[in-house]
């Protein structure tokens, strides 16, 4: 189906079409060839730093319940566990010794990328004053098929995965300013903190945004867990300066250490309108991936120690087609 078929108007202050009919990239598009060439000057020591937590945190699903972390089983084989399994078993004389695993878990439940059809928006893309989900691009949110649920069939984690996600990162040290209290921060916040530490964004970057939720995440005590409710900065979702930045900067996605990069609203100041009108700004009308639990700390510290604030950046999602959301395990080189 193309473009025309899809929607006949596209929201306000979108994108949609900017980058060909059926796009599902978004502003990854930005991070092209030139722009991953000119990353690599970022590379000076050869130093890397892991920006994963292990996805075994947080330790509880206090941020967000219907999220599981991992839970992890031996494989099968007639019915015996696959591990520390003598192969001899099977074949008399063999010395091998074989372990399998499976496992189970939320691809949102730790560091991870959001995909496009991760957020979408009740939509009146054809006018007929009929609103549909809609996703990025006028693409219609997949509903599951007769044969069961198998993902999304657009806006999945795959367009992303194959891309890849190679370029320019940029640090942001809002913890550095601001401290450990929730607070959400505005345009113009974000700009002075950008200005004081010299913080330059070129087309094409990830915007890494330090507020030490993760750090705290992994470094708190099982019983303290609740703290990461009401702890450390966010973004202002509702700050139209902010995201009209967003949409002006040409960044290629936004990656954050907090849950949601934004605070989740739980009532509308409004009448209707989006709880996250973040995620519906960046995932819905610009096709921004989001980032999110990422663990950016050690890799902050370094970087104020240094007088830097780039570095080299791959962080592709795990490649699970359908999924609207997937594990990364971000590698930063300084």
């Amino acid at each position: 189906m193309d473009q025309a078929q899809r929607y006949v108007r596209r929201p306000d202050g979108s994108n949609w079409g900017d980058f060909g009919n059926d796009d599902q990239l978004g502003t990854l598009n930005h991070l092209d060839v030139q722009a991953r060439l000119a990353a690599v000057a970022e590379i000076r020591t050869g130093i890397s730093f892991s920006l994963s937590l292990p996805l075994t945190v947080p330790r509880a699903p206090v941020l967000n319940p219907r999220r599981k972390g991992p839970v992890i089983q031996p494989a099968e084989k007639n019915g015996a566990p696959v591990y520390r399994y003598p192969l001899d078993r099977d074949v008399p004389g063999a010395t091998d010794v074989i372990s399998d695993d499976r496992v189970t878990l939320s691809p949102q439940y730790s560091t991870q990328w959001d995909a496009l059809g991760h957020v979408g928006s009740m939509y009146d893309a054809h006018g007929t004053g009929q609103p549909q989900p809609t996703g990025y691009n006028g693409f219609a949110v997949s509903e599951p098929t007769a044969e069961g649920f198998t993902g999304t069939r657009d806006l999945s984690i795959e367009p992303m995965a194959r891309h890849g996600i190679q370029g320019r990162g940029v640090m942001v040290d809002l913890r550095a300013h601001f401290g450990d209290a929730q607070r959400k921060v505005s345009h113009r916040e974000l700009m002075d903190v950008m200005r004081a530490d010299g913080v330059e964004v070129q087309p094409g970057d990830v915007l890494c945004l330090h507020t030490g939720l993760a750090d705290l995440a992994l470094t708190l005590g099982d019983d303290e867990q609740e703290r990461l409710k009401t702890s450390c900065c966010v973004l202002d979702g509702a700050d139209a300066d902010l995201l009209a930045w967003i949409k002006d900067s040409r960044i290629a996605a936004i990656a954050a250490d907090n849950h949601a990069v934004e605070l989740r609203n739980h009532h509308l100041e409004t009448g209707k309108g989006a709880l996250l009108p973040l995620h519906e700004q960046c995932l819905f009308k610009l096709g921004l991936p989001l980032g999110e639990l990422w663990h950016l700390t050690p890799l902050a510290q370094w970087l104020r120690q240094h007088g830097r604030h780039a570095f080299f950046l791959t962080a592709a999602p795990m490649y699970v087609p359908g999924l609207v959301g997937a594990p990364v395990n971000p590698i930063a080189t300084v």
